[in-house]
């Protein structure tokens, strides 16, 4: 009976976690297979290369892949302002597009501009590549500045402030996170990153386990003395 009840209880673990999470690359940058955003699109509103850009500024770009939707929506301090997804050149990405200049389109400090990433549900966020002014990489920037420094927020709580560097390793757990550049000078555009979703755990697990647990005190009260 003990071993009929551990292989049940084994089982029920595996058939509840079996499913394990997928992680999902999108990409946002060009030189490489982009993702395009769905609805709410401007085209080439920038004046070099080629763009996507936010129509509807509060709405943001969204992006929809394996079943985990993302929308970016940059700011400034007077509210949502155009949103870019720069994909040429290649070292490029999401950033903001500063009012009354459309070649800047990095999230800058000096333009007091954050952008947002707001998912569908909870996720794990990592490997979060960051590019430079001039569509350049963070490790080698252009006299646009530098990629610098940026304070992170996690579902609205502050979590740190970081450097954006090529690829910032992570993770970060959560399904609100907030960019918010800090260094005079410096800006950075969003390349690409990684999502793992968050595997709840099934609602039915604990009574399924909690009735294996009386299943075995049940088998030890009928045992013989």
């Amino acid at each position: 009976m003990k071993n009929l009840l551990a292989a049940l209880a084994g089982v029920a673990v595996a058939a509840a976690f079996g499913a394990s999470a997928h992680a999902t690359t999108f990409i946002f940058k060009g030189g490489a297979p982009y993702d395009t955003p769905t609805g709410n699109i401007a085209f080439d509103c920038g004046t070099v290369g080629v763009d996507f850009c936010s129509a509807d500024d509060a709405a943001g770009l969204s992006y929809s892949k394996d079943g985990i939707t993302v929308t970016a929506v940059a700011y400034t301090a007077g509210g949502a302002t155009q949103l870019i997804q720069d994909i040429s050149p290649e070292n490029s990405g999401l950033g903001a597009l500063s009012e009354n200049n459309n070649i800047d389109d990095q999230t800058q400090t000096n333009s007091g501009e954050w952008i947002v990433f707001t998912f569908n549900q909870s996720v794990t966020l990592s490997n979060i590549e960051f590019n430079a002014g001039n569509d350049t990489d963070c490790s080698t920037p252009g006299d646009e500045g530098p990629c610098g420094n940026f304070d992170l927020f996690i579902n609205n709580v502050f979590f740190g402030n970081l450097t954006a560097v090529d690829l910032l390793a992570g993770p970060f757990i959560g399904s609100i996170f907030k960019f918010v550049p800090t260094t005079a000078g410096a800006g950075f555009a969003v390349a690409q990153f990684t999502v793992t979703p968050e595997v709840p755990v099934p609602a039915a697990l604990p009574l399924l386990l909690s009735g294996l647990a009386g299943l075995g005190f049940a088998a030890r009260r009928k045992r013989p003395a």
